[in-house]
């Protein structure tokens, strides 16, 4: 990662540490809902925990963030089940997907 201040100059931060731990991403394609999917509610469940996290590039003043919606899976390798509700109103479900990807998911068009 590569960060600054203001006038400052910018350095370079590497994780270069090994973990054992599994993640996820979802990358949102609205259909009925606007195209990045913004407004989408998430939930997951993997390892016997559940999850929440909703669709947003508003996380600072007068910036802005990855759309990508991040999720730290611990030691889970599969999540058992993504609910996704998006701003349309309609509601998805994908089970056993597999864990350490960045996986597209396109809003169902009913």
């Amino acid at each position: 990662m590569v960060v600054n201040a203001i006038n400052g100059l910018p350095e370079i931060l590497m994780n270069r540490s090994e973990n054992p731990n599994h993640w996820i991403e979802l990358q949102l394609v609205g259909v009925r809902s606007n195209r990045d999917g913004l407004g989408a509610r998430i939930k997951l469940m993997a390892g016997g925990q559940t999850q929440w996290n909703q669709a947003t590039t508003a996380v600072g003043y007068n910036s802005s963030s990855d759309r990508r919606v991040h999720f730290g899976l611990g030691l889970a390798a599969t999540i058992d089940r993504i609910e996704i509700d998006w701003p349309s109103g309609a509601h998805q479900v994908l089970t056993g997907v597999k864990a350490d990807q960045c996986l597209t998911v396109t809003e169902p068009a009913r």
